[in-house]
């Protein structure tokens, strides 16, 4: 079926998210394409990603406020708008999904579920891990279609939570060359390097998510060597990370804050470490690679979905001697960096927009659109 009419859930819609990132491309794509879209954002935050061009609506005045306390404003709000539109889609995980689920009953319109993340990793953090198992379990199986953003996604949703294979589309998120172009040539303030250092930029919120403890003691051991450690995101985190830097006297590690524009940053950059514990589509690995840069990744399925077979360097995420060792290895070997940032460069390439594009166009029957027939 076509679907001219579709409203997107997701909940809070602040800078720096991956999901946050992809989902207004993914909007314009479809406008682009002869679609009426609508966002409805559960919760505001104090800093919201600009989207005029885009038609937005927040529910929740403030990120503080409680989702479950305001259910039934929410699933009125999403009940009255959700009747003027053809499909629903969830753009985040477990509670989104939760309340996309209710209101396609309510509305009697139908559904789809966007994975960002590999649930069973994220569920186990939750205080009723099960209650949220079978409960999103039950949305997942019940949405029209799944779309999964990677490989270790889309196998953990069939194994783990029942879906049917064929209600499963796979779609990764882009690569935004010309943006990431543009703002490149931005002017932004950058760290002063000095003769034969090498830089090493991390790039991801500060919680344990991101596995930066480990990071931060390999860097503990590298202190004798020039080698820097730059680390963009704020989070939960910062204040024990800075209290590890501040008791080990940690010269060699700066934690750079939330940053705009992480391109220049990127750029600059002579090894790119992402340590997650999990992930759901890892963008900014992807963009470093798409920048050429030498990757030291965590070996968990997301990262080995793209860079299994070449394109990077994989330690054990809770192994400090393996990463301290990595780090070490490619810090001293400019032809090892250069030969793996060109074949990382080669991997990412079918990421790129257009593809992005044409798989937007398969999953919601849209090819043959155009703006004139709205």
């Amino acid at each position: 079926m076509q679907y001219r009419k579709i409203l997107f859930v997701i909940d809070v819609m602040n800078p720096g998210g991956g999901a946050q990132k992809v989902l207004p491309y993914l909007l314009r794509i479809l406008q682009k394409n002869g679609v009426q879209v609508r966002l409805i954002v559960l919760k505001k935050t104090t800093e919201v990603m600009l989207l005029d061009d885009l038609s937005v609506e927040y529910i929740l005045p403030n990120r503080e406020t409680r989702l479950l306390e305001n259910s039934f404003k929410i699933l009125d709000t999403l009940t009255r708008e959700a009747k003027n539109f053809e499909l629903i889609c969830s753009f985040m995980d477990f509670i989104t999904c939760y309340f996309v689920a209710l209101i396609s009953k309510f509305a009697q319109i139908p559904y789809y579920a966007f994975v960002r993340c590999e649930p069973s990793f994220v569920e186990e953090t939750f205080p009723y891990k099960h209650v949220n198992h079978d409960l999103y379990s039950l949305c997942l199986q019940n949405a029209q279609n799944v779309i999964c953003n990677s490989k270790s996604s889309s196998v953990d949703i069939i194994k783990n939570f029942g879906v049917p294979k064929e209600k499963i589309f796979l779609l990764y998120n882009p690569i935004d060359m010309q943006q990431i172009q543009k703002d490149l040539r931005k002017t932004i303030e950058l760290p002063i390097k000095k003769d034969n250092e090498i830089f090493c930029l991390s790039v991801g919120r500060l919680n344990p998510q991101k596995n930066y403890l480990t990071l931060l003691k390999s860097f503990l051991e590298l202190q004798d060597l020039r080698i820097k450690l730059f680390i963009i995101g704020e989070g939960e985190q910062r204040k024990e990370m800075e209290q590890f830097i501040c008791k080990h006297h940690l010269s060699n590690v700066m934690l750079l804050g939330y940053q705009n524009n992480i391109y220049p940053f990127l750029a600059q950059a002579d090894i790119f470490v992402h340590g997650s514990l999990f992930e759901g589509f890892p963008n900014v690995v992807l963009e470093a690679a798409c920048l050429k840069k030498p990757l030291i990744l965590s070996d968990i399925m997301p990262h080995k979905d793209f860079f299994a077979a070449r394109g990077a360097l994989f330690f054990n995420p809770e192994d400090v001697d393996d990463l301290t060792m990595k780090i070490k290895d490619l810090a001293c070997n400019q032809q090892k960096r250069d030969h793996l940032a060109k074949e990382a460069f080669s991997v990412i390439q079918e990421y790129q927009g257009e593809n992005f594009e044409k798989q937007i166009q398969k999953i919601f029957n849209i090819a043959n659109f155009s703006v004139n027939e709205q």
